[in-house]
């Protein structure tokens, strides 16, 4: 088991929690996309202060009309995250455009609008490098979660409290003042412990193009993964998910967040459609209340998405991971680009 202080577990047994992580990954299916991705956090000290490595990497996977796949793009990086988040290495493969000027930044808020200008093409073709870079901030938010997982018996119970008590309430539904984890922490003045389900393998053993290659997560780390399908039909159909894990020091890995969502996205104006989002784990009885925010983006054009979710999905009806989920789909105006439009397609 994960040397945690036995004080801060919450029992997550509770059948009033979503505890459904996905067992598989749908096939590919004729006249389809699909773009793959992950990160892994790697703590570089005794807690993700001291640093973190974050590594990932990103594919995108055609399937033809005879049902055969080929890869159009992939891309990964290897960003080396210091004290304070500043980001002091960025590798990248295969060698892309200069992205000396992310040097020495945070990686944090601001970040992206740094990668923007940056990579300004990148992000106009909605590469599997842009979402790469663009997800950086977030990998290194939800990194501390690694933290939650470590007994750390020499940090003195006022630092510990005074660290809980200065977390921003409001942000998301499971972070509502109100919400479990912050009664909780006012109860004990420590920040609980989501122990989630053991996760799920999702590879496929008959497909190797059903996800890039993702290598064994060492004990200690987190993964975020992603997977979105574009299907061509009269509208497209979107086939969407996200996993967030943990690996605990005897190496059994376990689902933090995990979401699916589908949706529908006209194909003339590539406007949502519909778009339903599903939460399968999630740590806190509140966090469900932010599914229903993903019909929101419902009559938006796609390209738009990511400023769309940024500047109105916001407070204790959304969630941060969800909103990460709802950001990508602007992905699906790069990814359409390379799929025939049928006739009579909406």
């Amino acid at each position: 088991m994960s040397q945690t202080p036995p004080s801060t577990i919450l029992d997550l047994a509770d059948d009033t929690l979503v505890r459904t992580p996905s067992t598989a990954t749908p096939p590919r299916v004729p006249e389809s996309i699909r773009r793959t991705s992950h990160i892994d956090m790697i703590r570089t000290g005794a807690t993700t202060q001291d640093g973190v490595v974050l590594i990932g990497a990103a594919r995108d996977t055609i399937t033809d009309t005879e049902g055969v796949g080929s890869i159009l793009a992939e891309a990964s990086i290897r960003a080396t995250v210091g004290r304070e988040r500043v980001l002091e290495k960025l590798e990248l493969d295969p060698a892309g455009p200069d992205i000396s000027s992310l040097l020495g930044r945070a990686v944090a808020s601001g970040f992206r609008a740094a990668v923007d200008a940056t990579v300004p093409s990148e992000r106009e073709a909605q590469t599997p490098l842009y979402l790469l870079l663009d997800d950086l901030p977030v990998a290194a938010l939800i990194s501390g979660y690694a933290d939650l997982y470590v007994r750390h018996p020499d940090e003195p119970e006022s630092e510990s409290r005074q660290r809980a008590q200065g977390l921003n309430a409001d942000i998301c539904a499971g972070w509502a003042s109100d919400a479990t984890m912050m009664q909780e922490i006012a109860r004990v003045g420590r920040i609980p412990t989501p122990l989630g389900p053991i996760a799920p393998r999702l590879e496929p053993d008959d497909d190797p193009l059903a996800w890039h290659p993702i290598g064994q997560l060492e004990p200690g780390t987190m993964r975020r993964r992603r997977r979105v399908d574009v299907i061509a039909g009269e509208t497209l159909s979107i086939d969407a998910m996200f996993r967030d894990s943990h690996v605990d020091t005897d190496g059994v890995e376990t689902v933090v967040h995990e979401y699916s969502l589908e949706a529908s996205i006209d194909w003339l104006d590539l406007v949502v459609l519909r778009c339903e989002a599903r939460p399968r784990v999630l740590p806190w009885n509140e966090c469900p209340r932010a599914a229903a925010s993903s019909e929101r983006l419902v009559g938006r054009p796609v390209d738009a998405l990511r400023s769309f979710v940024r500047r109105q999905l916001v407070g204790t009806t959304t969630c941060t991971h969800l909103n990460d989920l709802l950001r990508s789909l602007a992905d699906i105006a790069g990814l359409v680009q390379h799929l025939e439009k049928p006739k009579g397609s909406r």
